[in-house]
C-alpha cells in the first residue's frame, strides 16, 4: 500500500513537472514569435506608434487614454503628433505646444538584439526644428519612444506598435 501511494505520488509529480515545462517552453516560443512579428513590421517601414503614457523629466507619468498621441512611419517619412509636458526653451506663437513634425527620415539606424528580443530604431526628422526619435520595441504591445529637440526638454512615451491602415497610408 505504501509503495502504491509513493508510486502514484511520483507519477503525479512527473506529470505536473512535464506539463509545466511544456507551458514554459510554449511561453518562450510565443514571446519569440511576437518578437519576430514585430521585427518584420518595423523592417517593413509601415507602422504606427500609439502613445499610452507620457514620462516628462519631472514628476510622475501621465496617462494619455483621453489624449492619444502617435508617430507614424511610412515610405521613409515620419509624422508625429504627441502632447508635451515639460519645459519648453523656446516656443512658436502659432504652435499648439505639443510635439508635431512631418518629414523625411534622416540618419535611420536599426539595431536588433535577438538574444534580448529588443529592437532599437533611431532617426532624425527636420521640420521647423530637428527632432531626434529613439524607439525601443520589445513587442507590439510594449514599446517606448524618447524624443529630443533643441526647443524642449526631452520626453519619453510608452505605448504600442500597430500596422498602418489603408486610410493612414494616404496621408
Amino acid at each position: 500500500m505504501k509503495y502504491k501511494l509513493l508510486f502514484n505520488s511520483l507519477l503525479l509529480l512527473f506529470i505536473f513537472t512535464n506539463t509545466f515545462a511544456k507551458n514554459k517552453e510554449s511561453r518562450k516560443e510565443r514571446k519569440q514569435k511576437a518578437y519576430l512579428e514585430c521585427l518584420q513590421l518595423i523592417e517593413s517601414g509601415e507602422f504606427k506608434f500609439e502613445a499610452e503614457k507620457a514620462y516628462p523629466q519631472t514628476g510622475s507619468f501621465i496617462d494619455l487614454t483621453s489624449n492619444y498621441g502617435f508617430i507614424q512611419i511610412s515610405n521613409e517619412k515620419s509624422s508625429g503628433d504627441l502632447p508635451f509636458f515639460g519645459r519648453a526653451y523656446k516656443t512658436d506663437y502659432n504652435g499648439n505646444g505639443g510635439i508635431n513634425f512631418k518629414g523625411e527620415i534622416l540618419k535611420r539606424k536599426l539595431i536588433r538584439n535577438d538574444k534580448k528580443m529588443k529592437i532599437i530604431l533611431s532617426y532624425d526628422i527636420k521640420d521647423i526644428e530637428t527632432f531626434s526619435v529613439t524607439m525601443i520595441v520589445f513587442s507590439k504591445e510594449s514599446a517606448s519612444i524618447i524624443i529630443q529637440t533643441d526647443s524642449k526638454a526631452h520626453i519619453s512615451y510608452s505605448g504600442r506598435i500597430i500596422e498602418l491602415k489603408k486610410d493612414d497610408l494616404d496621408d
